[in-house]
């Protein structure tokens, strides 16, 4: 089987946590690397870094990175909609002088989903599609976003002109079925997966070495959040509810982090974080290698995820698998992370800062590393081979 991915805004191979580049990026990179174990065909084309000719990548066996000489390096995602049939134009030209004969087209995000549709129409093949995140359900959740009608009606066009929707979590395919009404046979859903070589529990000495080594008391508490910082992640409630707790706890908020949508969102939450005197308390650290952020994880007693949307939520998977336990808003996949019997931390319901202060003092007071046993358990459906298997089986049904 020989795929056609498309990741037109972002690279596969961006910094997480920079701007326009977090989970969608590490689904790319380690569901192409599944495809390649098992024997397929995979390209992923993306904009190239800087203005030029074509260029190729070969990321491992059966895996390659793609640029197609677009011209588009640039130019921000919000400008890239009138482009995106250059862009088909581009892989089109591409595949024949290769002479490539791609047997799916597989989009992310809205944007490629355009190029997608009209490389489906040339090639006669089935055109998949995960949007990440969906305008209306921004629009809906979280108070100041305002994503354009052009989205919110391309999007709506996407799902019902494409052979089939992946969706990573049950509540985005439900959300994803009311939307556009759709036959619940046109979507297929296949969590994300976990590296577990990369992302573990490591033993308790190196676990205070890594406390200390991040900045961390060793005697106090350390309370993590990771992701872009932009009014969706929900930082502010965070921070917010850390400036509830008693003043004699001893703890310290990590946020993980690059700009997300401008340098205003970033800006306004260290305001805040002043206003509420908390600068001694709270500390930015800015974009952090993806390889670096398991000892992130493992240093921290908690990690916060006040999200009023998430279309998966890969930090609560990563955080759980390093055997840290999470609070978090119940978004996209995290209840099921999360189980029915909090077993890997706990649901904060509606966005109160004094519930969620409760919970965080609640789960820090007691937290512990979550034992290995039930991690083995608890994680077992999530795993690459297992999303790339998931895939093969809904591919064979097109």
């Amino acid at each position: 089987m020989r795929l056609a991915i498309l990741s037109i805004h972002s690279s596969p191979m961006g910094r997480a946590g920079s701007k326009d580049t977090g989970g969608m990026s590490t689904y790319l990179r380690s569901l192409s690397s599944a495809l390649g174990r098992k024997g397929h065909q995979v390209d992923l084309y993306t904009r190239r870094p800087n203005s030029g000719r074509e260029r190729v990548e070969n990321l491992e066996a059966n895996v390659r990175l793609i640029y197609p000489g677009d011209g588009l390096a640039e130019l921000d995602k919000n400008h890239l909609f009138s482009h995106c049939p250059a862009v088909a134009d581009s892989i089109d030209r591409f595949s024949r002088l290769e002479k490539i004969n791609y047997d799916f087209i597989y989009s992310h995000y809205w944007l490629s989903g355009i190029s997608g549709r009209l490389l489906k129409k040339r090639w006669n093949k089935p055109h998949l599609i995960m949007f990440h995140t969906l305008a209306r359900a921004k629009n809906e959740l979280c108070p100041g976003e305002k994503e354009p009608q052009l989205r919110l009606e391309t999007e709506a066009e996407l799902a019902r002109d494409c052979d089939l929707v992946v969706t990573a979590a049950e509540s985005e395919k439900r959300r994803i079925l009311n939307y556009y009404n759709l036959s619940i046979k046109k979507t297929a859903l296949i969590p994300c997966g976990i590296e577990r070589s990369v992302f573990h529990p490591i033993n308790e000495k190196c676990r205070l070495d890594s406390k200390l080594h991040k900045g961390a008391q060793a005697s106090g508490k350390t309370i993590l959040a990771v992701g872009r910082i932009e009014p969706v992640k929900g930082f502010e409630l965070l921070i917010e509810a850390v400036s509830l707790l008693p003043s004699e706890d001893d703890f310290k908020v990590v946020i993980i982090g690059g700009e997300g949508s401008g340098r205003a969102p970033l800006a306004a939450l260290k305001d805040k974080v002043f206003d509420l005197g908390l600068s001694d308390r709270v500390f930015f650290t800015g974009v952090v290698e993806h390889s670096c952020l398991p000892f992130y994880y493992n240093a921290a007693d908690i990690t916060v995820i006040p999200s009023y949307y998430e279309s998966f939520g890969l930090v609560a998977l990563e955080s759980i698998a390093c055997g840290t336990p999470v609070i978090a808003s119940p978004v996209g996949g995290v209840p099921e992370l999360v189980g029915q019997n909090n077993a890997f931390g706990c649901l904060v319901k509606g966005r109160d800062p004094v519930s969620w202060a409760a919970a965080i003092r609640k789960l820090y007071t007691k937290s512990k590393p979550i034992p290995h046993t039930a991690l083995e358990t608890g994680l077992t459906p999530y795993s690459w081979p297992d999303a790339a298997e998931k895939l093969e089986l809904a591919l064979s049904s097109l």
